[in-house]
């Protein structure tokens, strides 16, 4: 019986042979390096190249269709639009799956294999080329993408261009796009520009490059430039520039208030946004006419580290708090009376406006409220009954609250993030602190708890790339987790300056290091912003902090931010903290300015669209009309 093993008369070690597939490729490459039995000849640029048509017509459906229906098997194929050394890559990949890709190269090969229906080589170039985009390349790329219907490199380009968009609006690269890319770039929400005026000022120098041919696509451009975002000094200039070069098109507007013009404008750019924290501060004193105290909103501004207040709301203590782009959301809570709420209620930073939204099915405080997946998940926490185990989420699209499944353990003050659709609840505090974790799969609607050596809560936990960093807090275990000696006691528990990293999976990693927090805090806010991680406010056994720390992984210390919470140490009780996007100032002004005055509409000539100094307030629409020079 013949045997699938060779042996090695050496060392008399049996080796498996080598695959039919190894020696089928070896056969084709010693056939094409020695030009042997070649069947069919592709030329180029006055170069010709033999090769054989079965493996051609094996990897790409348009020789295979072009030898299927040839009734000439022996003439020469030219082949357009391709480089003999394009050509000679090529060749040398199907015959031995081995391929030099540079910047210089890459395109040249994506395009190729395009125009031949070589898909792994366009898969290949187009992976190499997503990974190597830059500002001299990325609109270029973005347009072959376009060219060739190739989504990935397509998506990389988009995304790349967006976020660079008023540099690259600069660049002659950006003239030569073709209409059908352009307007996928300037209808987009993500577009981060900081004002308007640039995306109208991007198309009006893409039409003026080429106005003979482009002049009729000015009408369908000027339908995705949102005019009423344009402040009063853009709107003037806006004006005089459309009537002195466009005098064939009619413009006519009207007069908008705030909310006005976000519904026309549609939403405001990436760009138009502040990335902000956004606290909950509670103030418990009683005002001069009796009212109950409010709970106010602060917004800190990391780039600036500045702080901002918001409109307060009717007083809630110890309610959830969470985000989802402008939006934020506070979840039950407890009133002055110390009775406990149901209530959710929604803060919109383009309208700074709140609105009560659907109640939920119970009335909980020091809950975890978390945001994933455009869903607010309210869990555990505690009602005048006790702690509880019940959890329930709300649908933002759907506007109504649903049960999920109940929390294997009825549990308070544990520290919570949401990292890849699943919620992590660390530690926590019922009967007694809870030596463990729980991980809530929010797809399978399923609950996983996972033990710890020791038990902490009023931890705060903020979650990476690959796991997550849960700092201080208190703890009734000693170890690793503890920095201070004292021995713990359930009566008088320690609150630590230690901190630790968890993986996905919910087990502790002592190998990952995490520096000593600069003092110990329980009950802190953690939350991370640009890569760097930010730990607010605090308490320990004796008092509580008004100070910001920030630390970047991998870094051996934590930094203390200048400014501190606008309180004194005393009055801070910073429940929770978010990011927000806020609208930048002169958005803010837009939206929330004083009345308007009338408007000017249905005009035509340079005369007519000036805007009188009265209208310093006027929003706008925009309306596109042909009409003669």
């Amino acid at each position: 019986m013949d045997s699938l093993m060779d042996s090695d008369e050496e060392d008399g070690i049996e080796k498996p042979l080598p695959s039919h597939e190894a020696y089928l490729c070896q056969g084709l490459k010693q056939l094409y390096q020695t030009q042997q039995l070649c069947d069919v000849t592709l030329g180029v640029e006055g170069k010709s190249f033999p090769c054989h048509r079965m493996l051609l017509a094996s990897v790409s459906p348009y020789f295979r269709d072009m030898f299927v229906h040839s009734e000439s098997h022996n003439a020469e194929i030219q082949l357009e639009d391709i480089t003999a050394s394009t050509l000679h890559c090529l060749l040398d990949y199907l015959y031995t799956e081995e391929v030099s890709l540079t910047a210089e190269t890459a395109q040249d090969l994506f395009t190729a294999a395009s125009k031949l229906q070589i898909l792994p080589l366009k898969e290949t170039a187009g992976r190499f080329l997503e990974m190597n985009i830059s500002m001299n390349n990325c609109l270029s790329l973005y347009s072959l993408a376009h060219q060739h219907n190739h989504q990935p490199l397509l998506d990389a380009a988009s995304c790349y261009i967006k976020q660079h968009f008023v540099p690259l609006a600069k660049q002659e690269a950006f003239l030569n796009l073709e209409p059908k890319a352009l307007i996928s770039l300037i209808s987009s929400d993500n577009l981060e520009v900081p004002s308007e005026l640039i995306v109208y000022q991007a198309v009006r120098n893409w039409v003026e490059s080429a106005a003979s041919v482009r002049l009729p696509l000015y009408k369908e451009l000027l339908g995705h430039v949102r005019f009423s975002l344009l402040t009063h000094e853009e709107l003037v200039d806006v004006k005089a520039d459309t009537a002195e070069y466009y005098k064939h098109v009619r413009l006519k507007w009207k007069e908008l208030d705030g909310a006005g013009r976000l519904q026309a404008s549609g939403g405001l750019r990436k760009g138009m946004y502040d990335d902000c924290l956004a606290c909950l501060k509670l103030d418990e004193s009683r005002t001069q006419d009796g009212d109950d105290p409010k709970s106010y909103l602060y917004c800190f501004d990391p780039n600036a580290e500045k702080w901002e207040t918001l409109p307060p709301l009717k007083y809630l203590s110890y309610s959830g708090c969470a985000s989802m782009g402008c939006k934020l959301y506070l979840s039950g809570g407890q009133k002055a009376d110390s009775s406990f709420v149901d209530t959710l209620h929604q803060y919109d930073s383009l309208t700074s406006q709140w609105t009560q939204l659907p109640s939920m099915s119970t009335a909980r405080a020091l809950h975890p409220f978390l945001a994933c997946d455009k869903k607010l998940y309210a869990v555990g926490g505690c009602s005048d009954t006790g702690p509880l185990s019940s959890a329930e989420a709300f649908s933002v699209e759907q506007n109504a609250w649903a049960p999920i499944s109940s929390l294997p353990l009825a549990v308070m003050y544990p520290a919570s993030t949401v990292l890849r659709n699943k919620l992590y609840l660390v530690g926590g505090k019922a009967s007694r602190s809870y030596k463990g974790l729980l991980i809530y799969d929010t797809n399978a609607d399923w609950w996983n708890e996972v033990p710890m050596d020791f038990a902490c809560y009023g931890a705060a936990a903020v979650s990476v790339s690959n796991g997550i960093y849960v700092f201080g807090g208190y703890t009734e275990e000693r170890g690793n987790f503890v920095v201070q000696s004292a021995m713990a006691t359930e009566e008088l528990p320690n609150c630590t300056k230690g901190s630790f990293y968890l993986f996905e999976n919910g087990r502790v990693s002592w190998e990952v290091t995490v520096p000593e927090l600069p003092i110990a805090l329980a009950f802190s806010c953690a939350v991370e912003w640009q890569g760097k991680i930010y730990l607010l406010a605090g308490k320990d056994e004796t008092r509580s902090y008004n100070t910001i720390y920030s630390w970047v992984p991998e870094d051996t210390s934590w930094t203390r931010c200048p400014e501190e919470i606008p309180m004194t140490a005393s009055q801070v009780r910073i429940s929770s903290v978010t990011p927000l996007k806020m609208p930048k100032k002169p958005i803010q002004l837009l939206l929330f300015g004083t009345a308007l005055s009338p408007a000017v509409s249905g005009v035509d000539d340079v005369k007519k669209q000036q805007l009188s100094s009265s209208s310093s307030r006027e929003g706008c629409s925009l309306n596109c009309c042909w009409g003669g020079r």
